[in-house]
């Protein structure tokens, strides 16, 4: 029997092996100072892996490992995604949010998690992308329990641990029976109809509930609203954004390597799962007082929104997901910025009324945040408009359209808590609201800066749309 030598070629998993020499070094920082270093070195391994991205693997693509690990243009936009949405994160966490006693250990576990959703990202088999998510899960769970003095903390850490724990089962449930089917667990066995198709479709659906959880897509979105409000708000950000980036393009991957132009039971069960996560987290956020809850039910409902452009594939669903995917990173982490400045007063969770008045205390911080609110709920001129826009005609065109009546409807109910927000900052009476210390100066640029591309979204959307497309047309998806 012939032996073949594995094609390895480390030089695929470059940046991730610049991560990980970051991660492991971070947590032997201690201190206040320690935690200072830390986060520099965290920010400039995360800042390396960004700029080795484009110069070592545009153009072709780079394969690693046999081809498990494929790192095409699309999966670098994705990885680009993931890489900002980290360094949000850290730059959140070194603004004086995260609590004054933590060493490197956030940074490190931070850039573990971001190693997982790297391999996610790239996997083309499902024994790698399982590993890939364990890799973000665990450090995950212990992020959002590591204020270890608050009891909602560790509750939501416990709570995070035990449905991911589920959610996992699934997902190797999935791959088994997928395995079963196909004789492999590569994603390219779905590229041509499987001999015992119903098995395959089984365990595939078990494998995109398993990712789906990653996007609290209902119904696994019940561990979102306690994880959110119980982890620091710089934690809480990052896993608003970054796992669903990189669970996305999972999804993305499975939707296109199924056979046929329309792939009828899994594009059904996404437009289930959207229109409920749709109508769901927009009537719980409702209902919210809290700030930070809030903004766990609506990225609930975002979730929602980004899966018609999983239905509108293979069409032009999935430039539509990436651009959105884009904006809200922007806005989402912006809106957590805000949440973390405001959290530096003296006091408990941020309440919606705790805003009142603040346009007159500090309009050009209360500016930002409505900005973030109106681009939330998809309004002009903000890029949160042209992102919804763009996602509905791609479902509209994809013959998607009562889907896309149900996202309008409940694009309109979202305007009532956004914008209650918004209403709050101008046309409330402040003057008994306790006074908010100026944000540190780092976070205070972070907040301007994501204001700002979220504006130049809608300003100039095809500047944008242009690099994704881009992207999309030369990747062998």
């Amino acid at each position: 029997m012939a032996f073949s030598i594995p094609d390895v070629n480390l030089a695929s998993l470059l940046p991730e092996i610049v991560l990980l020499a970051a991660a492991a070094g971070v947590l032997l920082f201690d201190g206040r100072a320690g935690r200072r270093r830390a986060a520099a070195v965290a920010a400039a391994a995360v800042a390396s892996s960004l700029a080795t991205i484009p110069f070592l693997f545009r153009g072709a693509g780079m394969t690693g490992f046999s081809g498990l690990i494929v790192k095409d243009d699309v999966t670098l936009v994705f990885l680009a995604l993931m890489d900002l949405a980290a360094l949000g994160a850290i730059v959140l966490a070194s603004g004086g949010a995260a609590d004054a006693e933590e060493g490197g250990e956030l940074y490190g576990l931070t850039l573990f998690a971001l190693i997982g959703m790297h391999l996610m990202a790239a996997s083309r088999d499902l024994l790698v992308l399982f590993l890939g998510m364990e890799t973000l899960a665990l450090p995950l769970y212990i992020l959002v329990g590591s204020r270890r003095a608050s009891r909602d903390g560790m509750e939501a850490a416990v709570k995070y641990f035990l449905l991911g724990s589920f959610a996992s089962a699934l997902f190797l449930l999935g791959l088994a029976l997928y395995y079963g089917a196909t004789g492999t667990a590569g994603l390219g066995a779905l590229s041509q109809t499987p001999a015992r198709p119903s098995l395959a479709f089984a365990g595939l659906a078990l494998v995109t509930a398993g990712v789906g959880f990653k996007i609290a897509a209902v119904p696994f979105h019940m561990w979102a609203p306690d994880a959110y409000e119980g982890a620091p708000v710089p934690v809480a950000a990052y896993i608003s954004v970054a796992p669903k980036v990189a669970a996305f393009a999972v999804l993305l991957r499975l939707g296109l390597s199924l056979p046929g132009p329309d792939p009828g039971f899994w594009t059904q069960a996404v437009l289930a799962m959207s229109a409920a996560s749709m109508i769901v987290g927009n009537l719980a956020a409702l209902r919210q007082s809290g700030f930070v809850r809030m903004l766990a039910y609506s990225g609930v409902a975002q979730a929602g929104y980004m899966l018609i452009g999983l239905a509108a594939l293979p069409a032009r669903g999935g430039e539509a997901l990436v651009f959105y995917l884009l904006v809200y990173l922007f806005m989402n982490l912006g809106a957590f910025a805000a949440a973390a400045a405001l959290e530096r007063r003296e006091g408990g969770r941020l309440q919606i009324e705790d805003l009142s008045g603040l346009a007159s205390r500090r309009p050009l911080f209360a500016f930002a945040l409505a900005v973030f609110m109106v681009s939330l709920a998809g309004l002009p001129p903000t890029g949160g408009f042209f992102a919804k826009f763009t996602l509905f005609k791609a479902g509209i065109d994809a013959g998607q359209l009562p889907v896309v009546l149900v996202a309008v409807v409940m694009t309109v109910v979202s305007l009532f808590y956004y914008l209650r927000v918004v209403a709050v900052l101008y046309m409330r009476d402040g003057a008994e609201r306790p006074e908010i210390r100026p944000a540190a100066p780092l976070l205070a640029c972070f907040i301007g800066a994501a204001a700002v591309l979220t504006l130049l979204a809608g300003v100039l959307p095809g500047e944008f749309i242009r690099e994704i497309l881009a992207a999309f047309a030369p990747a062998a998806l």
